[in-house]
């Protein structure tokens, strides 16, 4: 890995870092939950060395919110998928 690679990969991790703490720190329990949730797993994949689209953190936030459920958030990121091959 590249001096480059290696800038990109701490900044995507910092940025990662601070996802969604306006719901972490916030009162709603659930949104909570749902974002510390989400967290996890988007820190999964920077564990992997992936990054995850910008659309998918808008398909949590909503998610977060409680406009989407889980299912219809995989159903949206399935859809999407499909049209993109």
């Amino acid at each position: 890995m590249n001096k480059q690679e290696e800038y990109s990969e701490m900044m995507e991790t910092e940025k990662n870092k601070y996802l969604f703490d306006e719901y972490i720190h916030g009162d709603d329990p659930e949104k909570r939950a749902r974002a510390e949730n989400w967290r996890v797993a988007i820190g999964l994949q920077a564990v992997d060395r992936l990054t995850v689209s910008d659309y998918l953190i808008q398909l949590a936030r909503r998610n977060i919110e409680g406009e989407l459920s889980i299912d219809e958030v995989r159903e949206l990121i399935d859809v999407h998928y499909k049209k993109k091959k």
